[in-house]
């Protein structure tokens, strides 16, 4: 069986490099400590877990569909989550803080 001869590249593994693909994984695994569990990180990045975890796990070599979609859940761009810049940080929520309860007497 002839591969097609309008199609020179090939079918996936050789869009990233393997700096780029630790790069990704790193902003994977943010994105499994911001949302808490593998299935809210697929359903962001709108690719199936098993895909999602192959990636991680080094089994699965990714393509830039996948590049995408976790630069956009990073809030980045292609090209810097290719390169390997870090996610924008968020404001820390804020909390509102009671002074503490003194214990008789007047204050």
């Amino acid at each position: 069986m002839a591969a097609s001869k309008y199609r020179v590249r090939p079918l996936r593994g050789t869009d990233l490099i393997e700096i780029q693909r630790a790069n990704l994984r790193a902003l994977l695994r943010h994105l499994h400590r911001e949302h808490g569990t593998w299935i809210a990180v697929a359903h962001k990045l709108g690719f199936r877990r098993s895909f999602v975890l192959a990636f991680c796990d080094g089994t699965e070599p990714g393509n830039m569909a996948l590049a995408r979609s976790i630069a956009r859940a990073v809030g980045l761009s292609l090209d810097d989550a290719l390169v390997g810049k870090a996610p924008p940080r968020k404001a820390p929520a804020l909390s509102l803080v009671t002074p503490p309860k003194r214990k008789g007497g007047a204050s």
